[in-house]
């Protein structure tokens, strides 16, 4: 080869490396744009409505988001979850001016806490952060005032007979529920039931009333049980006594589902549960009749549901009956759907606050559309 032909493709090759870069830059950025207009379109109903608030912390880290909560007496927020390594779990706390600080738990015994970080609530004295079969309970003030790096540790450990998914208090409740879809999270024989309508359900949602003769503030028993459809990731309670799910699993789409059980407030909800609601559809066909024998007869002699008269519904937690209420279509008012791996939800000020996972480095995918971030969707819009 003579040297003008050998310096000539020298001089070409890196113009065919740019060319080349150029093209796949050019292919990655159409695909942003690609999958945000699909995103866009597919769930415009939700992007029509959701408003956009702030990131979620640690995204961009190796956190993966479960849930979030409002922690009203320190104007902040706390997310828990885990991380894509092995190892502790990280809290973060984003304050009012937009700081965030990432710290870690550990379990009364000193232990790390090395959970899924599915659920964490506040109430004015203390936080509860979600763990196998129950949940952890610290002085909120420690969570509030960690510093980048604290190990936070519980002072007691709570066992409630199930491992929740998701908690949250609203309405001076204690709500603590779980996550059911087979055939990797399979729930207790006897949270299998079967809704008036025929539906079946296996999630489980205890409510705890205020006490303050109780242990950090709530009762020990629940007041009432609900019964819940599959893939319940998160769930918060309007001022009016609706209560809201986050539904969601993988990359199909997620829901954002209210009920209304009946017309009274969240006290006489949370009361009266089974009475107001249950109760009208058991007695409205012949249909239901059949479907509360299936009920009964299906788990004669378990620690599970029965009808206790022809218009109520009971639950054993512990062989004491509680009164039980199904969440099921009859009772559901709206359905919002939004983009897929929606997790854990947040009732303030007149909002409900969603947190994502599908943008952790785990998922990735959540990036190219901006999932990353929390958004809020108005009560106004889901009643």
């Amino acid at each position: 080869m003579s040297p003008k032909k050998e310096m000539h493709k020298k001089r070409r090759a890196p113009r065919i490396v740019g060319i080349v870069a150029g093209a796949l830059v050019a292919l990655v950025v159409l695909v942003v744009i690609g999958f945000n207009i699909y995103t866009r379109v597919t769930y415009s109903a939700f992007y029509s409505t959701a408003q956009e608030e702030f990131e979620i912390p640690g995204i961009h880290a190796g956190f993966i988001c479960q849930d979030l909560d409002y922690y009203d007496e320190g104007d902040c927020w706390f997310f828990s979850g885990y991380s894509t390594g092995d190892g502790q779990s990280p809290l973060y706390r984003r304050a009012a001016d937009g700081q965030s600080v990432e710290f870690f738990a550990a379990l009364p015994d000193g232990s790390a806490y090395v959970d899924h970080g599915s659920a964490i609530t506040t109430s004015s004295d203390y936080a509860f952060l979600a763990c196998e079969g129950g949940y952890l309970v610290f002085h909120v003030a420690d969570l509030a005032n960690a510093s980048a790096g604290d190990v936070v540790q519980a002072i007691d450990r709570i066992e409630i007979g199930l491992s929740p998914a998701f908690m949250n208090i609203e309405n001076g409740t204690l709500f603590a529920g779980t996550f059911h879809l087979l055939p990797n999270y399979e729930a207790p024989e006897h949270h299998h039931l079967i809704t008036p309508e025929g539906a079946e359900h296996a999630g489980i949602m205890f409510a705890y009333s205020a006490d303050e003769q109780g242990r950090y503030g709530f009762s020990s028993e629940p007041a009432q049980v609900y019964s819940l459809p599959d893939k319940v990731q998160g769930m918060c309670q309007l001022p009016n006594g609706d209560l809201v799910l986050s539904v969601s699993y993988g990359f199909a789409s997620s829901y954002l589902q209210t009920y209304r059980l009946s017309d009274g407030s969240a006290d006489a909800n949370m009361v009266a549960g089974a009475d107001a609601g249950v109760s009208e559809n058991a007695a409205a066909s012949a249909d239901a009749d059949a479907a509360t024998d299936s009920l009964t007869s299906a788990n004669a002699g378990s620690d599970a549901a029965s009808n206790a008269s022809e218009d109520t519904y009971t639950f054993m937690v512990e062989g004491k009956s509680v009164p039980l209420a199904f969440l099921s279509d009859t009772y559901l008012i709206s359905r919002l759907s939004a983009p897929p791996m929606t997790e854990g939800i947040e009732y303030h000020d007149g909002r409900v606050y969603i947190s994502e996972e599908s943008a952790s480095n785990k998922y990735i995918f959540g990036k190219l559309y901006g999932a990353g971030d929390v958004f809020s969707v108005a009560e106004s819009d889901l009643i």
